[in-house]
C-alpha cells in the first residue's frame, strides 16, 4: 500500500492537491472508469456536504439547473431515480404562471456576481507502486442557481400526462450547479496515458431540493434535501441509467 501522503499548494490563482492513494483497481484509461476515483476529492475541494459530484462526467448534460428526477417505487437493478430533463420540458404552460414560463424558456440561471476563491483547482491522485495516476484540472468556475425571489410553489404546474410523473407525490430538482469552463482529465496506467479535454461549462457538483406535487400537477411545497455526500454511493448499471443509489451489499463503481 502506498503512503497516504497529501500535499496542498495554494495561491490566489490556483488550488492544488496531490495525494498518494491506492489505484490498484484502475482497470483502463477510459474516462468513465477513472472518474469514480476523483469524485470524492472534487466534492471535498469545490463542493461541500450538501453538493454532490455528478456520478458520471460523460453524462454531465443531465445535471443542469432545474433538471428533474423522480424516485422509483421499487429498485430496478439498483436504479432508484428516473431523469426527466429540465423543468421547462415538463411543465403545463397553460396552467403555470406565464411570467415563470417565459423566464424558464429564457433559461438564464447564471449567477452574474459569483466568484470562486481560485481561478483553477488541480487534483492529482497517484499510486507510485504501480505508476497509476488520475489528474483533473478545472479552470474558470461559474454557478447557476434558482434565484431566491423565484418561488415555484403555487406558480408551476407539471404535465401530469407524463408517464414518469403518474402517481408521483414529489419530484427532485437540481437547484444549483457549480461548473468549470475547461476541464482537463489525464489517466495514466503504467507507461500509458490518455488526456481528455472537456469544455463548454461542464457541470461538476450539484444541489438538490424536493418539491411536493398536487394531484393537478401543481408544485405545492419545497423540502430542502439534506445530503450526506460520503454516505451516497452511485453505480452505473447500463448506458441509459443516470442517477441512482447502490444497495448496501453492492460495490460502488461510481
Amino acid at each position: 500500500m502506498p503512503k497516504k501522503l497529501k500535499v496542498v499548494v495554494k495561491s490566489l490563482y490556483s488550488h492544488e492537491i496531490r495525494k498518494d492513494v491506492s489505484l490498484e483497481n484502475l482497470k483502463s484509461l477510459k474516462l468513465e472508469d477513472a472518474w469514480p476515483f476523483i469524485r470524492d476529492e472534487i466534492e471535498i475541494e469545490i463542493g461541500s456536504s450538501q453538493l454532490v459530484c455528478i456520478p458520471h462526467i460523460t453524462e454531465a448534460d443531465f445535471y443542469k439547473c432545474t433538471s428533474l428526477f423522480v424516485p422509483k417505487e421499487k429498485e430496478t437493478n439498483g436504479k432508484m431515480f428516473t431523469p426527466l430533463g429540465e423543468l421547462v420540458q415538463n411543465i403545463n404552460k397553460a396552467k403555470s404562471n406565464s411570467d415563470y414560463v417565459k423566464w424558464l424558456e429564457a433559461g438564464d440561471f447564471q449567477e452574474a456576481d459569483f466568484k470562486f476563491p481560485h481561478e483553477s483547482v488541480k487534483i492529482t491522485l497517484q499510486d507510485e507502486t504501480i505508476k497509476n495516476k488520475v489528474r483533473v484540472i478545472m479552470v474558470n468556475f461559474s454557478r447557476t442557481s434558482i434565484p431566491k425571489d423565484r418561488k415555484f410553489e403555487n406558480n408551476i404546474y407539471l404535465d401530469v400526462n407524463n408517464k414518469d410523473l403518474k402517481g408521483k407525490k414529489s419530484v427532485y430538482m437540481i437547484t444549483n450547479v457549480l461548473m468549470a469552463k475547461t476541464i482537463e482529465f489525464r489517466v495514466t496506467r503504467g507507461t500509458s496515458s490518455r488526456i481528455f479535454h472537456l469544455g463548454n461549462w461542464s457541470p461538476l457538483v450539484f444541489g438538490l431540493e424536493e418539491f411536493l406535487i398536487g394531484d393537478d400537477g401543481k408544485l405545492t411545497k419545497k423540502i430542502p434535501v439534506t445530503i450526506k455526500s460520503k454516505a451516497l454511493h452511485w453505480k452505473k448499471m447500463n448506458s441509459s441509467d443516470h442517477l441512482f443509489l447502490v444497495g448496501k451489499d453492492e460495490a460502488c463503481s461510481a
